[in-house]
């Protein structure tokens, strides 16, 4: 088996439904080749409203599919010369509360999966909540007429917010690495399965003979077994360890490409406090990543969105088959002039994608972030790289070891969940505060009706 081909692309959502025309028309911005990926790795955080995101099911189901159009659209623009290898396979789709992450691979590779693990926690400071935490997808791919395996993994995560907080940050990676998890996707997760290759069940499968006595699951971590790795997220990290005051944003960076301009972004990188704690040891062990030369992706203001929408969508002439011109709308990414910032938040590298330093890419294309989304205060980044298809060799020490409790906790964690999810439905959402009214005025009418009759004797 070759190299695998991989594009990883982390991006918090904001909330919101995306603008499927205008994420695939810039999806692909970081893939410097012609030729389509063998796998694509959607990390996904804050991906729907709270409400939707706990209860899952139906509710997040339209937040998802429009990422796996996008990619479809995408893919069908850029590569629509190569027929025989644009088509994708979702290969797993899953989410623990707010996080997500989503796997497509070229439908040949998708049939050299041999099995598939997948494991959450969350790291929220409610009960471990997932409005933070992470969600992984194992992928155990077999080369053809050999039984060697390699083990590929992909974390998507999310980390505490705010400035001062970098030592929660901290703290939410020793939790991910104590509770994160990969057990064995088994048949229950396969019948579940539809066409699209997504699941109805988002949880990770806790089946009741993997890890019984929870005395294997060390073996099931993030850096067990032997495995690549690739660790993507918002992970918070800012470059200023206090909120922003007044006159502050006139020293924040702009697209200037003199090095010697103070406000060319890489003198505001050396406050980045992911560099500087993992320096320090304290976080992300065992990771590495490429050098970093793309803008902030955090905190965009509304302004910079609208911007990013207004400016990209363009008119153009298309010539049909039976001789008519006509005028079409396409969408395109907007030339970037000025970085248009939100005032309370420091610009920062937020969003990030690391990998194991043991077993780097054998080569990496691009690491970069993509334009300004009109529905989020963050830009995507993405990594562009080969990965070797041999077995990653380095046994290494895992900086945490598991929770002897981990399936307890998730268990809990994710019964608070479904109750928050709901109370947030019925009060956050037009939907949920539909069906309560409805509730009440049918229980008030029932009463009503109830004591009339038992009034006239009935």
């Amino acid at each position: 088996m070759a190299d695998l081909q991989s594009y990883i692309t982390t991006f918090n959502c904001g909330r919101k439904l995306i603008d499927v025309d205008y994420f695939a028309a810039n999806l692909y911005n970081g893939l410097k080749t012609d030729l389509p990926p063998d796998l694509i790795v959607i990390c996904l955080q804050e991906i729907a409203p709270l409400g939707y995101s706990f209860l899952g099911g139906s509710l997040l189901e339209p937040y998802l599919a429009r990422f796996a159009e996008a990619v479809a659209l995408a893919t069908a623009r850029k590569f629509s010369g190569h027929d025989a290898e644009e088509k994708y396979a979702s290969v797993m789709v899953r989410n623990v509360g707010m996080t997500g992450i989503m796997v497509f691979a070229k439908h040949h590779l998708a049939h050299r999966v041999r099995r598939v693990q997948t494991g959450g926690v969350g790291v929220g400071q409610w009960f471990d909540m997932g409005n933070k935490g992470a969600v992984g997808v194992r992928l155990g791919l077999h080369t053809d007429g050999s039984e060697e395996e390699t083990v590929f993994t992909f974390v998507s995560a999310h980390l505490a917010p705010f400035e001062k907080n970098w030592e929660r940050r901290n703290e939410d990676w020793k939790s991910i690495c104590e509770g994160l998890v990969f057990e064995e996707a088994g048949a229950s997760t396969k019948a579940a399965r539809t066409g699209n290759g997504h699941t109805g069940e988002r949880e990770p499968l806790l089946s009741s003979t993997d890890g019984a006595g929870d005395a294997s699951a060390s073996q099931h971590g993030i850096f067990n077994p032997t495995s690549h790795v690739i660790f993507a997220g918002d992970l918070n990290y800012r470059a200023s360890d206090n909120s922003p005051s007044p006159g502050d944003a006139d020293t924040w960076p702009q697209s200037v490409d003199d090095d010697t301009d103070p406000r060319n972004a890489s003198h505001f990188f050396l406050k980045d406090q992911l560099t500087r704690e993992r320096s320090k040891g304290d976080t992300l062990h065992l990771l590495s990543e490429a050098p970093i030369d793309f803008p902030p992706t955090y905190k965009y203001s509304s302004a910079a969105q609208k911007h990013a929408m207004t400016s990209s969508i363009v008119t153009a002439s298309r010539k049909m088959r039976d001789g008519r011109t006509v005028e079409t709308t396409e969408v395109r990414a907007p030339a970037e002039e000025v970085w248009l910032w939100a005032q309370h938040r420091t610009p920062s590298w937020c969003d990030r994608i690391l990998f194991l330093e043991a077993a780097p890419p054998k080569d990496i294309h691009a690491y970069t972030a993509l334009p300004v989304q009109p529905t989020s205060d963050h830009r995507p980044v993405v990594l562009s790289c080969a990965i070797s298809s041999k077995p990653a060799e380095a046994r290494l020490k895992p900086p945490f070891e598991i929770r002897k409790d981990w399936r307890q906790r998730r268990a809990a964690a994710r019964r608070y969940e479904l109750i928050i999810g709901m109370l947030a439905y019925l009060g956050w959402t037009w939907e949920g505060e539909a069906l309560l009214a409805g509730t009440i005025v049918g229980l008030i009418g029932g009463f009503l009706v109830l004591r009339a009759l038992l009034g006239s004797g009935f």
